[in-house]
C-alpha cells in the first residue's frame, strides 16, 4: 500500500545489473548523460549512504576480483558460484564521528579508524572455509552475480538479502580493504536496526530445507553444509537473548538447584566477551609495543568488557523481547505472505 521501489535496495541491484547487460532504461526515473559506457562495466561497488569509501579502497578491491585466482566460476547445474569469488566484502570500521556521538556508541562500536593494522582480523568462515559472508557493502562481478541470483528470488520475499546473495555469489572477506560505516547513537536505535536484521535472517529459513522457493517454482536447494549453516548461526544468535531469559525465569521459579546457580550461568554466558581480554592478557605485549602501553590498553578494553556486560544484564529483558517479537512477527508473516519487506 506504499510506493517504495520495486523489491528495495536488491530490485534496484537487479534493475541496475539488467541494465548494465543491455536492459531497457525504462526502470530508472532519471538518467543523464551519455551511459552507453556503462554497459562494459565489469564490477559495481555497493555503498549505505552513510558509508565512506576511503581513498585506493575501490582500486584494491577491483584488482583483488580482477586477480585469475579470484574469478568467479558459474556452476549452471548447482545455480551458484562455486570457484573464485562473485563478491569481495571488505572489513568494516567505524567513524570517529558516530563513535563518539553517545555513551553508548562508545561502548559498543570498538576501535575505530582507517589503519588496519591496530586491530587484529579474522573471519571463522573465510579461514576455515575460504567464505566471508556479505554485508552489503562491498564489490560484485556483474556477470556473476546476475547469474548466480537469477530466478532464484521470488519475489516480495527477502528483507535482508545479503547474507543470502553471498551464500550464492560466493564471498571473499578482504580484511585488508577498510570502508568506514556510522553507528547507531542510541539503545532503541540499535534495537530497531537489530529487528529489522532478526527478521531478515528469519525470512531465509526455508533456505535450510531440501527444496527452496524460487521466483517460478520450488527446487533442489544446491546451496552446501557450510552456506546453511550460515544460516542456522544466525537464527541461533538471535535465540540467544530470549533463552537466557527463559533461563533465568526458570532458575528462580521451577528449576532445582540454588538460585544463584542459574544466574551464574546466565552472566557467564553474557560475560564471554571477557575471553578476548584474557587471551590478550596472557599472550602480553605485542613485538614493539611497551609493556605500560600494553597494561594501558587491557585496562580500558576491560572497562570496555564489563561495561558491556551491565548493560546486557540491564537491558535483557528488553531484547528478549524485542527478538521474540520479531521472530514471531516473521513466521507469522511467512504464512500470510504480506509485509515481508516492510523496513
Amino acid at each position: 500500500g506504499l510506493w517504495m521501489g520495486w523489491e528495495r535496495k536488491r530490485g534496484k541491484l537487479a534493475e541496475y545489473n539488467h541494465f548494465l547487460r543491455g536492459g531497457a532504461q525504462d526502470s530508472f526515473s532519471e538518467i543523464v548523460g551519455d551511459v552507453e559506457s556503462l554497459r562494459k562495466v565489469r564490477f559495481v561497488i555497493t555503498l549505505d549512504a552513510d558509508t565512506v569509501l576511503p581513498p585506493d579502497a575501490a582500486p584494491l578491491l577491483v584488482g583483488a576480483l580482477a586477480h585469475p585466482l579470484n574469478r568467479a566460476h558459474y556452476d549452471k547445474t548447482r545455480g551458484r558460484v562455486t570457484q573464485g569469488y562473485g563478491i569481495l566484502q571488505p572489513r568494516i570500521s567505524v567513524t570517529f564521528t558516530s563513535a563518539a556521538g553517545s555513551l553508548f556508541a562508545r561502548l559498543y562500536s570498538g576501535h575505530t579508524g582507517v589503519d588496519p593494522y591496530t586491530t587484529a582480523v579474522s573471519d571463522t568462515y573465510q579461514d576455515l572455509f575460504g567464505e566471508g559472508i556479505f554485508t552489503g557493502k562491498g564489490l560484485y562481478d556483474v556477470d556473476a552475480f546476475t547469474a548466480a541470483l537469477h530466478d532464484s528470488v521470488p519475489e516480495n520475499t527477502l528483507l535482508s538479502h545479503d547474507l543470502f546473495e553471498g551464500l550464492h555469489a560466493r564471498v571473499a572477506l578482504v580484511s585488508d580493504v577498510e570502508l568506514v560505516d556510522e553507528y547507531p547513537a542510541s539503545v532503541l536505535a540499535h534495537a530497531r536496526r537489530q529487528h529489522r536484521w532478526i527478521r531478515g535472517d528469519w525470512q531465509i529459513l526455508f533456505w535450510l530445507f531440501p527444496f527452496v522457493p524460487s521466483r517460478r517454482a520450488l527446487k533442489r536447494n544446491t546451496l552446501p553444509l557450510i552456506s546453511r549453516w550460515k544460516i542456522l548461526d544466525n537464527l541461533r544468535r538471535s535465540l540467544l537473548a530470549p533463552t537466557l531469559l527463559v533461563l533465568a525465569v526458570a532458575g528462580w521459579t521451577i528449576l532445582p538447584a540454588p538460585r544463584w546457580f542459574w544466574t551464574a550461568i546466565v552472566i557467564t554466558v553474557l560475560a564471554s566477551q571477557l575471553l578476548p581480554v584474557f587471551a590478550r592478557l596472557l599472550i602480553g605485549p605485542r613485538r614493539s609495543q611497551s609493556f605500560p602501553v600494553f597494561l594501558g590498553n587491557l585496562r580500558r578494553d576491560t572497562a570496555t568488557a564489563l561495561a558491556q556486560i551491565f548493560l546486557s544484564v540491564t537491558f535483557l529483558a528488553f531484547h528478549a523481547f524485542d527478538t521474540a517479537h520479531a521472530i514471531v512477527v516473521t513466521l507469522v508473516r511467512l504464512v500470510t505472505r504480506r509485509r515481508l519487506l516492510e523496513w
